[in-house]
């Protein structure tokens, strides 16, 4: 089965699943839509001002913190040889494997269809992918696209669902595998899994969670496909689940946060990248 995976520049989680879709048997890589971060451009610039005020000035120096720590711990996996199968960047996967990967500011431009539609996969994956498609992306695949929720839905659903479980006081947590229509996860659920959070949880340890448990699910989920059964790992009743919409948190979102929760402890990082193997 030839996939395109979708993934945001830096996140642990689409590198996370990117390691699981590279060992799968049955499953090629032929391309990769990776989405930008802010650029320093004139009007990249102003963007990043604008993003900067929302979510505010703490938020941002911790997420750099984390980024830092995050390129450490990538660094070290390489220096030393004996870390070398531990999990690697989205990015050190494609170079490795020569998988062609495509920038893109806005995937529904027409140059990424062009560039999708020229590798002509079976599947296209959303791991962690920040940004909404519109039809004509959906329509490109043979089969659809899937992506990989982390949070339970539909409760949890928009934009870092393991950052609201969190700021809301949850006692669980969840991910799922969905697929992708012209709503805001609002798709058919193929699979789905809660888990517990601990009084020291972080955002970023539920994200990680929420990663391994995704991989997993749509390890599963992808036999089914390549079998040719239902996708469905169970049938999934929503209708007396509630149905809400998260928004990207800003600054006062994180603000409660902060009062409640540490955002990521580096152990947290560094454990993933360097002190376990990813399985």
């Amino acid at each position: 089965m030839n996939v395109v995976i979708l993934y945001s520049a830096g996140h642990l989680g689409s590198a996370v699943i990117m390691n699981k879709l590279l060992s799968m048997p049955g499953v090629n890589i032929v391309g990769v839509v990776k989405a930008q971060p802010l650029t320093l451009s004139l009007r990249g610039r102003a963007r990043v001002i604008n993003h900067l005020k929302k979510v505010g000035w703490k938020f941002a120096w911790l997420l750099l913190w984390q980024r830092c720590i995050q390129i450490l711990g990538y660094l070290i996996t390489m220096v030393f040889p004996f870390l070398r199968k531990r999990l690697k960047p989205a990015w050190k996967i494609a170079v490795d494997h020569n998988i062609p990967v495509f920038h893109c500011g806005n995937i529904n431009d027409v140059a990424c269809q062009q560039f999708i539609r020229k590798l002509q996969p079976d599947l296209l994956i959303s791991a962690y992918f920040s940004q909404i498609l519109k039809q004509d992306i959906i329509s490109l695949p043979k089969i659809g696209v899937l992506n990989v929720h982390p949070g339970w839905l539909p409760v949890y659903k928009g934009a870092m669902a393991y950052f609201w479980v969190l700021n809301n006081g949850s006692d669980r947590g969840g991910v799922t595998i969905h697929w992708i229509d012209e709503g805001v996860d609002t798709g058919e659920i193929l699979a789905r899994k809660s888990f517990r959070l601990n009084a020291h949880a972080t955002q970023e340890s539920v994200l990680m969670f929420t990663a391994v448990i995704g991989a997993r699910l749509l390890s599963r989920v992808l036999k089914r496909l390549m079998a040719g059964q239902d996708p469905r790992l169970h049938i999934v009743h929503t209708h007396d689940e509630d149905d809400i919409y998260y928004p990207m948190p800003g600054e006062r979102a994180f603000e409660s946060y902060f009062r409640q929760r540490r955002f990521f402890r580096i152990r947290d990082v560094l454990s993933v990248l360097v002190m376990k193997k990813y399985r």
